[in-house]
């Protein structure tokens, strides 16, 4: 009954005709791309090389943190302290093993979905990958739509903190209810919600319930997609007051 109610609330048209939406900002692996499964393959690979165990399911759990914080949370699960070992280093290697064994794929329909999306509305991506990886992805796979790029090296905080959501609306020259987010991970909730912003959230490798922080929970990229085609910058962006 809540999804229902926050939906027909976001596409609510406001009675002056403003433009209430300009901008629409993206989380990355996991909305965009689905990669995830080998960032954590990638860095299980590179645990393997250095010793030490870890568990691939943290990975999805800490998704949209930075890879460097994450790699310091599996080392400290592991081994209580992070200081014997080189975490640029590490990072490096990690990023080299990703490039070595990604087979990129685009969920199905997004491409053309923002492409038709682009005439109406600012984009930016948002990621906790590092610069080279997102770099290669979104001009691989998404060339000439993004207005703003926003990835790890970018931020000195990460997600969950507001920080990077925070610099994409400056970039994008918008305001916190003049754009929406969308995301995958708690991590990206927490940071878009921490930065005032209303999160549409997918569960592309979590259960739903893991997303509740999010303003509305969006069934599959099917349904994603459907809702993004339907975004019209007419549209309230404006949904906290409607959260229980």
């Amino acid at each position: 009954m809540k999804t229902k109610l926050v939906y027909r609330m976001l596409l609510m048209l406001p009675p002056n005709g403003d433009d209430l939406l300009k901008a629409v900002i993206f989380d990355m692996d996991g909305v965009l791309v689905d990669s995830m499964s080998y960032h954590a393959q990638a860095v299980n690979n590179i645990f393997d090389q250095i010793g030490v165990e870890m568990d691939q399911q943290d990975i999805f759990e800490r998704e949209g943190e930075r890879t460097a914080d994450i790699i310091k949370y599996l080392l400290k699960k592991a081994t209580g302290d992070t200081s014997a070992f080189d975490i640029k280093d590490i990072v490096s290697r990690y990023i080299a093993e990703f490039n070595r064994i990604v087979e990129l794929r685009t969920f199905d329909g997004m491409q053309e979905c923002l492409e038709d999306m682009k005439t109406k509305f600012r984009f930016s991506v948002v990621s906790g990958s590092n610069r080279p990886i997102v770099n290669d992805i979104i001009q691989s796979q998404f060339p000439g739509i993004f207005d703003v790029i926003i990835s790890a090296d970018d931020v000195e905080k990460g997600k969950p903190a507001p920080d990077p959501y925070l610099m994409a609306m400056e970039k994008l020259g918008v305001e916190k209810d003049e754009c929406i987010v969308v995301e995958n991970a708690p991590m990206g909730v927490r940071s878009a919600r921490s930065a005032g912003i209303c999160c549409i959230a997918v569960p592309t490798y979590l259960p739903p319930e893991k997303l509740k922080m999010a303003d509305m929970v969006i069934k599959d990229h099917i349904h994603l997609v459907r809702y993004l085609s339907e975004l019209k910058p007419t549209y309230n962006s404006c949904l906290h007051s409607s959260k229980s």
